[in-house]
């Protein structure tokens, strides 16, 4: 009686400790898929933020890119400003008072509208350069009678125009750039020397 008893108890022993390794089991299994759900939902966050850094450096290559191929009469827009390089002159000076340092004066016509909402600062001297095709930068000239000022606030939605005169080398074309000293990216105008209008 007391050998039945005995195996009665071993039997139940047995299966309630079969009981508890197959409750183990499907935890451990439960375990598994929550584990492999996080590892999804990892790689799937890793994914959507190598993504994400993509359209970034993506991004910052457009930024970078540089507006190129432009000449005397096309316009760029610049961050929300349209600029204008109307016209480019050559002028030899007066020859009594106003006498060019290096060769001759070059002269650009420039305009600038603001398309943005809020106004911009514009500074010629921050903003504005002139290359000769060795890319040497050429002496903005301040003794040349020009009309206008590239130089101040340009509300939004207004236009600002103006000239600059430049103390230049001979040179077979020069390049007018404008950029923006506190971001990235150029806005270049090729000008040949041969499409110099005379300024009298």
């Amino acid at each position: 009686m007391k050998k039945g008893w005995m195996m009665g108890v071993g039997i139940v022993v047995s299966l309630a400790a079969c009981g508890t390794e197959s409750e183990i089991e499907r935890e451990t299994v439960s375990g598994n898929n929550d584990l492999e759900e996080k590892a999804e939902n990892v790689n799937h966050e890793d994914a959507e933020d190598t993504a994400a850094d993509d359209n970034n450096e993506e991004a910052d290559e457009e930024e970078m890119i540089e507006e190129e191929d432009l000449g005397i009469g096309t316009m760029v827009n610049f961050n929300g400003l349209e600029v204008t390089l109307k016209e480019a002159f050559r002028y030899e000076g007066d020859g009594d008072w106003v006498i060019p340092d290096q060769d001759f004066f070059v002269i650009l016509d420039v305009s600038i509208e603001n398309t943005t909402e809020e106004a911009a600062n514009i500074s010629s001297l921050m903003q504005m350069d002139l290359l000769d095709a060795e890319g040497y930068a050429q002496d903005l000239s301040l003794f040349v009678d020009t009309r206008g000022s590239l130089d101040g606030e340009v509300g939004a939605g207004r236009t600002m125009a103006g000239e600059l005169a430049f103390d230049v080398d001979e040179s077979p074309y020069f390049e007018f750039i404008f950029e923006d000293p506190f971001m990235s990216g150029q806005a270049i105008w090729e000008i040949e020397g041969d499409d110099l209008s005379e300024r009298e």
